[in-house]
């Protein structure tokens, strides 16, 4: 057998420098290298999805097409629930509200450059980043996503407290006998039950408390949580903390679906 010759260092160097530069960087490429370089486009489609999954996660200021601004929380397992309800946003002065009224379940995913929502009723939101700052595109149910929206709107982030505050809860009346109650608050100080015949209500952050002043007269106070039990505080009537509240009851916000 004839052995191969064998070359000095300056001898490679000069053979190299003659190769094709492609066939050099597939000599200098680790095999390791070459397997993962087959794979970024999947890899970077599903890291911009997870950056975009935490980008939107969390509460929205959005509008509806009658221009009445309402909320959305978007957790970080893809659900959605907002504070207007199967017939809209409640508006100040409404009465006798259903719970159906105060808040609409759905789900959401990254979508172009933003997310969608889908709403069990149908309707979809889109948040959009665009060249002003994050946008809203809606359309109604049975409308075509990729035909233009039926309202377009600013989106906004909310951000600190008030971010904790805004949402939808369920909480037990002063009236041991009655049913849960649905109680939502919105950014804009307006609060909504499904007990009172005057509905409506403002709500403020006072200490680390949300204290709802409701339309009817009651008071109800609580220090909101993300997950876990509400203790919530109740006054009737005539009576305001710091006194002793009228009664003290469970509470909870709601995330996920309800059976």
């Amino acid at each position: 057998m004839t052995a191969l010759p064998t070359l000095t260092t300056r001898q490679v160097l000069h053979r190299l420098e003659h190769l094709p530069l492609l066939l050099l960087l597939l000599v200098a490429t680790p095999p390791a290298a070459l397997h993962a370089a087959e794979r970024p486009p999947n890899r970077t489609l599903a890291a911009e999805q997870q950056q975009q999954r935490q980008r939107y996660t969390g509460v929205w200021a959005l509008v509806d097409n009658a221009n009445n601004l309402f909320n959305v929380r978007l957790s970080a397992d893809g659900q959605a629930i907002s504070t207007t309800g199967t017939n809209g946003v409640p508006v100040g002065g409404s009465s006798h509200l259903a719970a159906h009224q105060l808040y609409e379940q759905g789900r959401w995913a990254p979508w172009g450059n933003g997310v969608r929502i889908d709403y069990s009723d149908g309707w979809s939101d889109a948040i959009l980043t665009g060249p002003a700052g994050p946008e809203q595109w809606s359309w109604a149910p049975g409308a075509s996503r990729l035909e233009p929206p039926s309202n377009v709107g600013k989106a906004v982030q909310l951000s600190g407290a008030v971010a904790a505050a805004v949402g939808v809860y369920r909480i037990q009346p002063a009236q041991a006998d009655q049913p849960l109650t649905t109680v939502s608050l919105m950014s804009n100080g307006l609060a909504f039950n499904a007990i009172d015949a005057l509905a409506g209500g403002t709500w403020r952050l006072d200490n680390g408390e949300v204290e709802i002043t409701w339309s009817s007269g009651w008071l109800t106070r609580f220090e909101p949580r993300a997950q876990g039990p509400l203790q919530v505080q109740i006054w009737e009537p005539a009576r305001r903390h710091p006194s002793p509240p009228t009664a003290i009851r469970p509470g909870q916000r709601l995330e996920a679906p309800t059976p």
